[in-house]
């Protein structure tokens, strides 16, 4: 609203009020609800001006809890501000961040480089756990040993240069569809957390993807889908090599592998970030450590469960979700995020 002045001696007049009206709107009262209007019209200014930066989160009590998280470490005068340098938040990836059913990209992609090893005779198709990966026989790579199952079917990839394979994960994420949502995997990244990414990054938090994923394959989509750069991916990894030939200097896959899950997410954390996070987010047991490490450090913190609840919209399913649960139950800064009743929209409008 803006206020015109009147210029000198032009407002003493009095200005004529229709028949009838002085009678019933006494002066007083006409200033009265003068000066009503205005306030009216502050009043109003703030709750058009003010966006949601959550539109696809229900009005929840979580959605509340995080609202308060992010304003408490934020807002200079508040008791748990943090400066810009320890807004430090750690999101997994599968089931977290993007849709991992009925089977993860990053395994699908490993698979299908494992058969092509196959195919050019490098690797026994009928030697163990190979021809269990083959088969997704999720049984037998149990009864191996997942995590050893894991190491040894990446050992197949040892020699490969680091950009090829790269670029053979980008081809394989552009040209794959999900079996249900028949989409890219780049468009089951979930609507609600790439809006709580993108919030957490405009109030200068650092958002780091911690995943059990493969690295080099998260690295190579994740920025385009997602805005976290790629240096900012704690992945399974394995060593690169250095080989200097002609002149130049070559990046080949090696042969040692640092597995990241579990207590390896909060040591690797330490490792490549140097700092505790003050946020964690995750959906599993393998995320239960790092999300117990967020929660107990000293000062504020959240740790966010999300729970698969929705078979409807999404997929329902509880394994392997117990440590967070009781995680939950114990600490008051640990939320549960129920798929079904805390998220109006699961996925990115087309």
């Amino acid at each position: 609203m803006m206020l015109v002045q009147c210029p000198m001696n032009k407002c003493r007049r009095p200005i004529p009020q229709p028949a009838g009206r002085s009678a019933l709107q006494p002066k007083g009262f006409r200033m009265r609800r003068f000066v009503l209007l205005i306030l009216l019209g502050l009043l109003a200014v703030p709750a058009f001006a003010t966006e949601d930066p959550l539109p696809s989160w229900n009005p929840t009590p979580v959605k509340q809890a995080i609202v308060d998280f992010v304003a408490a470490v934020t807002t200079p005068d508040s008791p748990d501000f943090l400066p810009v340098a320890e807004r430090v938040a750690v999101f997994d990836n599968d089931g977290t961040f993007l849709c991992e059913r009925p089977r993860n990209p990053s395994s699908r992609f490993q698979v299908h480089m494992l058969q092509r090893q196959v195919e050019a005779g490098r690797v026994d198709p009928e030697s163990m756990p190979t021809r269990a990966w083959l088969a997704n026989d999720r049984q037998a790579l149990r009864d191996f040993g997942y995590k050893q199952a894991y190491f040894e079917m990446n050992r197949a990839f040892a020699g490969l240069p680091v950009q090829a394979f790269r670029d053979s994960a980008r081809a394989f994420v552009d040209r794959s569809r999900h079996p249900r949502y028949g989409v890219p995997y780049t468009r089951l990244y979930y609507a609600p957390m790439l809006e709580l990414s993108r919030w957490l990054t405009e109030k200068e938090f650092q958002v780091w993807v911690v995943t059990g994923s493969e690295q080099e394959f998260m690295r190579s989509f994740l920025e385009d889908a997602t805005g976290v750069p790629p240096e900012r991916v704690i992945g399974s990894w394995t060593r690169s090599v250095a080989r200097v030939q002609d002149g130049q200097v070559h990046l080949v896959r090696g042969d040692t592998q640092i597995y990241n899950g579990h207590e390896a997410k909060a040591a690797n954390i330490e490792t490549r970030i140097g700092r505790r996070p003050v946020l964690a987010i995750g959906n599993s047991n393998n995320d239960q450590p790092m999300c117990r490490w967020t929660v107990t450090r000293p000062g504020r913190s959240l740790a966010l469960w999300i729970h698969h609840d929705d078979q409807a919209r999404e997929y329902s399913y509880d394994r392997s979700t117990d440590e967070m649960r009781e995680l939950v139950q114990e600490r008051a800064n640990a939320w549960e995020v129920s798929i079904q009743r805390d998220w109006g929209r699961i996925f990115p409008q087309p």
